[in-house]
């Protein structure tokens, strides 16, 4: 094979070795125009200075004053609950006359609002009393009895009681024939004034003025007036206790009704839970003179402070009277009508009270007598008929 050589510039070589041409073309390919020239190393320009961030300023504890702090939440435990499942929206298309608008919301005016639920009835009712009726849950009913007083305490909203009460013939009193009935009729006058009244406790007195009339020219008009008292206490809502005297003191000599004093208890027993419910009262004591007359006179006899005393065995003089069981039982109906039974030692008693005006404590009782003729045994002596006959009593009352 034929020698080949390298040419550059003129000048040729034949057989170099790669190593020795290597060394040979270095300074000929530095020192040759046009070509790059070798780098120069030069040192990076220092980076300008900055500053350093700003430290946040340290956190001051102090210590706050004992109790000054909210008090720690008591230990509660955590409860998780599931959340129920996810329920996707689902869209339909109202009608345009569906549709409701503002302009229909302000035509509409304001809804009219929900009605109230009837407002529970308390899980026993409270009693109170009322003249000779009661209060149940602050609402007025009907008398108890007319002649036997309920034991329980004064109704706290009522300050005054009047009362009229009235009689169609007196026992001893017979009316010619062809004569006026008017003539045989009685009637009585009541005030009860209430001062002292307590969550379960009154105290009251009572103004009585026998004779409204002074028929046959008998007691002159306004005459036999007398004071009285009565105290009570409930025991519970539906239980009361009283201890009272009608005509204790009495202002003349013309007072014949008696020196009642009484000691009783009465109990009320709803029968239904509404709340106004119907009510079954029973009342049950011991009572003096008045009640004590005759042969209702079985428990014996005390002093009485004074003369004057009906059950007397020396009467009128006689300072001592007796003592006998009375009691009643009504059907309280709601509040406007009731049925009572009542046993007042001088006679027994069975009729109707009627409240005519809702929410308006005017109550109406008319109660029969002597329908049982000589019952109870020992009245035949006052009576102008054997039998006696019956006879009428009423009894109306306001309250305020």
């Amino acid at each position: 094979m034929p020698n080949r050589g390298l040419c550059i510039r003129g000048l040729c070589i034949r057989s170099v070795a790669p190593l020795a041409l290597l060394a040979l073309l270095t300074p000929q390919l530095a020192a040759a125009p046009g070509r790059s020239q070798p780098l120069a190393s030069k040192p990076f320009p220092p980076a300008p200075a900055t500053q350093a961030p700003a430290s946040p300023p340290p956190i001051n504890w102090q210590p706050l004053p004992t109790g000054s702090g909210p008090a720690p939440p008591p230990h509660q435990e955590l409860q998780w609950q599931p959340l129920g499942e996810r329920q996707p929206l689902r869209w339909s298309l109202v009608p345009a006359s569906e549709v409701i608008t503002p302009e229909m919301v302000r035509a509409s005016g304001p809804p009219e609002p929900p009605e109230l639920p009837e407002p529970e009835p308390p899980a026993q009712p409270v009693i109170r009393n009322l003249a000779r009726g009661i209060t149940v849950n602050g609402e007025a009913y009907p008398d108890t009895g007319l002649k036997v007083p309920n034991a329980f305490a004064a109704d706290p909203e009522y300050t005054v009681s009047t009362a009229i009460t009235a009689t169609s013939r007196t026992r001893s009193c017979e009316v010619p024939k062809g004569g006026d009935w008017k003539d045989c009729a009685d009637a009585e006058a009541y005030i009860d004034l209430i001062p002292f009244r307590w969550e379960n406790a009154s105290l009251g007195f009572q103004w009585t003025v026998q004779s409204l009339s002074g028929r046959n020219q008998g007691t002159s008009q306004f005459a036999a007036q007398s004071l009285g008292f009565r105290t009570a206490i409930n025991l519970s809502p539906t239980t009361g206790l009283a201890f009272g005297g009608e005509h204790v003191l009495q202002l003349d000599e013309n007072t014949d009704l008696g020196r009642n004093f009484y000691l009783v208890l009465s109990q009320a027993i709803p029968l239904n839970q509404r709340p106004d419910p119907w009510l079954l009262v029973a009342t049950a004591g011991i009572g003096s003179d008045f009640y004590g007359y005759g042969s209702n006179g079985i428990l014996g006899s005390t002093d009485c402070l004074s003369g004057n005393n009906i059950s007397s065995r020396n009467y009128p003089s006689g300072t001592d009277c007796y003592w006998g069981p009375i009691g009643s039982l009504s059907v309280q109906m709601g509040p406007q009508v009731a049925v009572g039974l009542e046993w007042f030692g001088f006679g027994i008693g069975a009729g109707v009270s009627v409240r005519p005006v809702p929410r308006v404590p005017f109550t109406m009782s008319f109660y029969l007598t002597d329908f049982l003729g000589n019952v109870p045994s020992g009245i035949e002596e006052l009576c102008t008929s054997d039998p006696c006959e019956p006879r009428l009593y009423a009894r109306f009352s306001m309250s305020f």
